[in-house]
């Protein structure tokens, strides 16, 4: 390429490789996009642990930039903007926050580099999201991966990455070569402490070294605790700058690679130790994991060990010749495919691949009202003075819609919707959709939320919950055919009973007691949906299917039978939190404003999925976690009690959001974390309220003409 590209990159660190491997990753690559011609600004937050300890200070293949904080970032905001590309790494010092900046800076190619994809992927399903949110996934138009092989099929299926690429470390050939010195070590080890990793490292060379005490053995890395008991013959190096690494390969007659319990798990995951040694023409030992035999094939160029016999054996048995001949096979390979140059090249073909950076593309597929141009639309919502429906009414109202609420208030209730009685745009209508409704006005859509969700409500009257599903629906869906309104099906995450399967998919057809205590509500939802698929085969309405998982927030009933409401009230009341069962079954947990936003944009979405959608929070949770929570939430919370679990409660819960990722470009954004704590606090001003105003509200019910509950 004759101009090359303007890149910036934002990663841990570059000036320092004390504690990190971010930093020789980084410089190999940065070296070879400067010798392929592109000129690279690399952003390094300034924090105390690296500016002591740095060890490349002024590079002489990129420019490198210091920033205090996420704000001092908008210094660079021109240099963001203009760039070809804008990479994010891992680990980034208030990752989270850094993303949602660059991206509000419209950078023309957005791309993160996950140095530790595998640990990045565990993290998030533990939800925890320390430098990157899972809904930042799809916002990047590349996702560079250290790891390959199916787990980048997961990032775009699971995570809804748009697209993912390998790029695997490297090694700087020109700096990382044998120096010819006799061997010191017969084995040695290169690696910053980590737990996950000290049993291999105990295994493959700490037993060996005591079984071998003529031999002589070495670690490096920082950060390794006090109370290990090294044997006589390992000698400790605490940090060892990158400027030393050929020295320290190449004085060892082998050297070990050990890979992080998540790494081997996801398989494809090459250490960059692995490429270093082998461009040092040292022999290599290494544990195994998925992929290797891709990269260095094992026997080939490098001996694979599992148990310290296999150390033992290789160090005692394999001659020169056969020593010399493996640490050639894996430079051959290393020095062809994986040096920095190589990984520079790989990087920039995949950004040019990517659409012009100046085309209008959408960053989502979800279109609001205002987005398709349709402006303010008349809405019913069935349902809509309950928990969610009241909610789905306020965000309807505030985006400039006329909203109709349809509501028996057999277990939504008035105080829901009494701030919206004076809303000029905001009709009540008092019925149960068991009886036919009759509108004159006309109709765009129609949201059905209208049925008993929590088991103590669906199961007080379980013939009239059926009906609620099967005629209800049927009304609903008719009226919507007269109108030619498009249709939402409010379904449940319960169609899939106590699943088999897990987490839950939509293709997936559950695992239901037809005949159980439960079944009018899963059942009657099951056929509720059969309608709605029946009428949009037939092209009678645009129905569309939302599979609601456990959601919860503010306006949950104290008496609802949900999980989250029994804990917090009982924990406010300072009575025992009952949990049912062992409590180690899980659910997820999505926030309610979460969850709203999902139901808006599978209703706008073009074009219908023609599908199911499930639309919940991925995180999983045991009830024993939530009820430990809750406890933490409401100081002096007394003792747990348990009780036998309700026939045909589920074991596990958790929904696949593959599909509302890629379809609507939906996936929820508030953390139990975040969310539990609003709870918490709605709760306790509705007691208090609740205390000094014991009489419900009942002049508002008042207004509207009740209609008679149909015999069933």
């Amino acid at each position: 390429m004759s101009t090359g590209l303007d890149i910036v990159v934002l990663g841990l660190s570059l000036s320092s490789s004390w504690g990190n491997g971010h930093a020789t990753t980084f410089r190999g690559l940065l070296r070879g996009l400067h010798a392929e011609g592109h000129r690279t600004l690399f952003l390094e937050r300034d924090v105390p642990w690296y500016a002591g300890n740095r060890d490349l200070a002024d590079p002489d293949f990129c420019r490198l930039e210091y920033y205090d904080s996420v704000a001092d970032l908008q210094r660079f905001a021109d240099a963001i903007r203009t760039a070809d590309a804008v990479i994010v790494g891992s680990y980034v010092p208030d990752g989270v926050a850094v993303i949602d900046v660059v991206a509000g800076l419209q950078p023309r190619r957005f791309c993160f580099y996950d140095i530790d994809t595998p640990v990045t992927l565990a993290k998030l399903d533990r939800h925890d999201e320390e430098y990157l949110a899972r809904r930042q996934i799809p916002v990047f138009d590349i996702y560079f991966s250290f790891a390959g092989g199916p787990l980048l099929q997961r990032l775009e299926d699971r995570y809804g990455a748009r697209r993912a690429a390998p790029l695997y470390c490297s090694v700087d050939a020109s700096r990382y070569r044998n120096t010819g010195e006799p061997p010191v070590w017969d084995l040695g080890y290169l690696g910053t402490y980590s737990p996950d990793r000290q049993p291999t490292l105990e295994k493959l060379l700490l037993e060996p070294a005591r079984r071998l005490p003529d031999l002589h053995f070495v670690v490096a890395g920082p950060q390794y605790p006090d109370d290990i008991d090294w044997p006589a013959n390992v000698e400790r190096i605490d940090h060892l700058p990158p400027a030393e690494h050929p020295r320290f390969y190449s004085r060892q007659r082998f050297t070990l690679n050990v890979t992080r319990a998540d790494m081997i798990a996801a398989g494809w995951s090459p250490s960059v130790r692995l490429f270093e040694a082998a461009a040092c023409h040292t022999p290599i030992i290494s544990d195994s994991w998925p992929g290797l035999e891709e990269l260095l094939p094992p026997d080939e160029a490098l001996l694979l060990a599992e148990r310290s016999e296999d150390v033992v054996a290789a160090l005692t048995t394999v001659d020169e010749a056969r020593r010399h001949d493996l640490a050639a096979a894996a430079h051959r390979r290393v020095i062809r495919s994986h040096t920095g140059v190589a990984r520079a090249r790989e990087m920039v073909a995949e950004l040019l691949r990517l659409p012009p950076p100046n085309d209008s593309r959408p960053k989502g597929r979800s279109m609001s009202n205002d987005q398709n141009g349709s402006g303010s639309r008349t809405i019913l919502v069935a349902g809509g003075a309950g928990f969610i429906g009241s909610h789905l009414c306020d965000t309807l109202l505030a985006e400039g819609h006329d909203v109709i609420c349809v509501d028996s208030f057999l277990t939504g209730t008035e105080a829901n919707v009494l701030p919206l009685q004076n809303h000029p745009r905001f009709t009540l209508i008092e019925q149960d959709i068991c009886s036919p409704l009759q509108l004159e006005r006309p109709l765009h859509q129609i949201y059905n939320l209208a049925c008993p969700a929590s088991p103590p409500h669906y199961q007080a009257d379980p013939v009239h919950t059926m009906v609620t599903s099967v005629v209800g629906t049927g009304n609903l869906l008719a009226l919507a055919e007269r109108h030619g309104a498009s249709f939402l099906q409010a379904s449940t995450s319960e169609v899939y009973g106590d699943p088999e399967e897990h987490p839950q998919r939509e293709d997936y057809f559950g695992h239901v007691n037809c005949t159980g205590p439960r079944a009018c509500y899963d059942e009657g939802k099951r056929a509720a949906e059969s309608l709605c698929f029946d009428y949009l085969r037939a092209g009678r309405v645009d129905a569309r299917i939302a599979r609601i998982f456990n959601t919860y927030g503010p306006r949950m009933q104290p008496d609802d039978g949900r999980i989250v409401s029994n804990l917090i009230v009982q924990a406010l009341e300072s009575r025992p939190l009952t949990i049912y069962g062992d409590g180690q079954q899980t659910r997820s947990f999505c926030y309610v404003t979460d969850l709203v936003a999902g139901l808006i944009a599978l209703m706008n979405v073009d074009p219908n999925p023609k599908q199911p959608v499930n639309l919940g929070n991925p995180g999983e949770f045991t009830i024993a976690e939530l009820a430990e929570l809750v406890r933490e939430l409401v100081p002096g919370t007394s003792r747990i009690v348990h009780q036998p679990l309700p026939v045909d409660d589920p074991k596990r819960r958790r929904p696949d959001i593959t599909r509302a990722m890629t379809l609507l470009g939906w996936q929820p954004q508030v953390s139990l974390a975040e969310g539990l704590p609003l709870t918490v606090d709605w709760f306790t001003q509705a007691l208090k309220k609740a205390a000094r105003q014991p009489a419900s509200v009942g002049s508002y019910r008042q207004q509207v003409q009740p209609a008679a509950r149909p015999e069933v």
